[in-house]
C-alpha cells in the first residue's frame, strides 16, 4: 500500500468492551449525537456500574479511536439498552449494525432473553437498524424527547425476544 493510499484508507474497526478510559470519548461522541448529552462523569459513573455491558467500535492498534458505542443495563433476563451513539462521520457504512450484533451476542451471552429500548420517533436510521435485528415495537411516549429548539418527540419503545 502506498503511502497516499494509506492516509486516505479508512479505518478497521474492532468491537470490544470498553471501560472507564473511554469516558471522554464516549461524552464527546454522545454529545455529537444526542440535544443533551451526558458528561464524562455520568459516563465514569455506567462504565464502572457491575450491570452496564459496555461495548465500543475501537480502530486496531494500542490506542485505537473510539468510533462508536452502546451501552445496556444487564439484569437476566432483562436489558435495557441506555444509550447507543455512533460517530457522525461514520454512520451509514455499517458500523452501526456491527457494534449492535457484537452487543447482542454478549447480552445473550450474559443470560438475557428480552431486551428493551427506546428511540426518538422520527430516529428513521436507528428504528431500520432495530427492525432489521428484530425488535418490535410495544409502546410509544408521547411527547418524550426534548430537542435542542424546544420542540418535542415521542419515543418509540421496543422490545427484542431473544
Amino acid at each position: 500500500m502506498s503511502l497516499l493510499t494509506s492516509f486516505f484508507a479508512k479505518p478497521t474497526f474492532v468491537v470490544r468492551p470498553i471501560g472507564a478510559e473511554r469516558a471522554e470519548e464516549c461524552e464527546t461522541l454522545h454529545g455529537a449525537s444526542f440535544a443533551f448529552g451526558w458528561s464524562k462523569i455520568d459516563f465514569e459513573s455506567y462504565l464502572t456500574d457491575p450491570h452496564v455491558i459496555a461495548d465500543g467500535a475501537v480502530t486496531e492498534g494500542a490506542r485505537g479511536k473510539l468510533g462508536g458505542f452502546i451501552l445496556s443495563r444487564l439484569l437476566p433476563p432483562d436489558a435495557e439498552v441506555l444509550t447507543f451513539a455512533v460517530d457522525p462521520a461514520r454512520r451509514g457504512a455499517g458500523l452501526g449494525r456491527k457494534i449492535l450484533d457484537k452487543h447482542i451476542e454478549n447480552l445473550e451471552r450474559g443470560g438475557a432473553r428480552l431486551v428493551f429500548l427506546e428511540v426518538a420517533d422520527d430516529n428513521e436510521a436507528a428504528l431500520k437498524l432495530y427492525y432489521r435485528f428484530g425488535f418490535k415495537e410495544i409502546g410509544r411516549r408521547e411527547n418524550y424527547y426534548q430537542r435542542a429548539d424546544g420542540t418535542k418527540r415521542a419515543a418509540v419503545n421496543l422490545r427484542l425476544e431473544m
